[in-house]
């Protein structure tokens, strides 16, 4: 049993006034084995105005949850999305909807009990997860 796991399941935003995307992070959280499913917390998503490209991802804290180290895993959900899923939102609408973003986690989690937190692989078995 770790200390804290999160396991993300999907980030759902709209494109506001402001040219970012503002939404929704649902997770579910483990603590000593204990799970808090569907947390859901505010999420924005903004274009780093120096360098064009760039994307953030700023999740508001929860303050009704205990969750150490939420920074730290805010700064790795960031990694994992826009370097290693190389994501890249779309302002562009498609038909009479505003642009979204419509991000789906599956078959992974974070592992928050070390000093750093760590991308694992959820298996289909039974066995010891993979870093990813």
């Amino acid at each position: 049993m770790q200390f804290l796991n999160i396991y993300p399941k999907r980030i759902l935003a709209t494109l506001n006034a402001a040219n970012a995307f503002e939404g929704q992070f649902t997770f579910d959280l483990e603590q000593y084995g204990l799970i808090t499913s569907d947390v859901v917390c505010e999420v924005t998503l903004t274009e780093d105005q120096v360098m064009p490209g760039q994307w953030k991802i700023w999740v508001k804290p929860l303050f009704d949850i205990e969750m150490p180290h939420f920074e730290r895993f805010v700064d790795t959900l960031n990694h994992y999305v826009f370097e290693v899923l190389q994501f890249m939102p779309n302002r562009t609408a498609i038909g009479k909807d505003l642009p979204m973003v419509k991000l789906f986690f599956s078959d992974i989690y974070f592992d928050m009990s070390g000093t750093e937190p760590v991308v694992m692989r959820i298996e289909a078995k039974p066995s010891t997860p993979k870093k990813i």
